[in-house]
């Protein structure tokens, strides 16, 4: 599956694909945003198959990777549905040096547009550090609005309705 937008594209990556989710979590300037939580996330190979599995063939997770419209790999937005906030919760992740190029406007945009139109869920929510200025002016962009907050994080939701 291929969902395309202004800037890019999304698509559900292969198997051999996930050497960008490789190189993605493990890019010191991406994953910045994660210090609080040990920063970068080692992603080696023996743990793809397991994350396959899990994320790229379940049904209550979608997951894809986000190219610019020349094919070069800027990063990956998904969701997994979880008990605890009662809703799919959203990740949203673009490679530092695409940053500020309307990319995650452009893949959120198709993301949600997919998952509130595609897949029907009712709302989507994102738990995004206090710290996250860029990501929580994003997603305020498009409507979402905060519930609740933690010592960690600000919570905010979007609803189908608002979108």
């Amino acid at each position: 599956m291929r969902l395309v937008n202004n800037s890019i594209y999304l698509k559900i990556p292969s198997f051999e694909d996930l050497r960008y989710t490789e190189m993605l979590l493990g890019d010191k300037k991406t994953m910045s945003f994660n210090e609080k939580w040990g920063g970068t996330v080692p992603f080696p190979k023996e743990k793809w198959e397991f994350f396959y599995q899990n994320y790229i063939t379940d049904t209550e997770k979608q997951y894809f990777h986000i190219y610019n419209l020349d094919g070069i790999f800027v990063g990956e937005v998904s969701s997994r549905y979880n008990d605890s906030f009662s809703s799919y919760v959203l990740n949203i992740k673009i490679m530092h040096r695409f940053r500020g190029n309307k990319h995650a406007f452009d893949a959120l945009e198709a993301f949600l547009e997919y998952m509130f139109n595609n897949i029907d869920i009712e709302r989507i929510v994102d738990n995004v550090g206090h710290d996250s200025v860029a990501g929580i002016s994003l997603l305020r962009r498009f409507g979402f609005v905060e519930i609740g907050q933690t010592e960690e994080y600000i919570l905010l939701e979007l609803k189908k309705v608002d979108f």
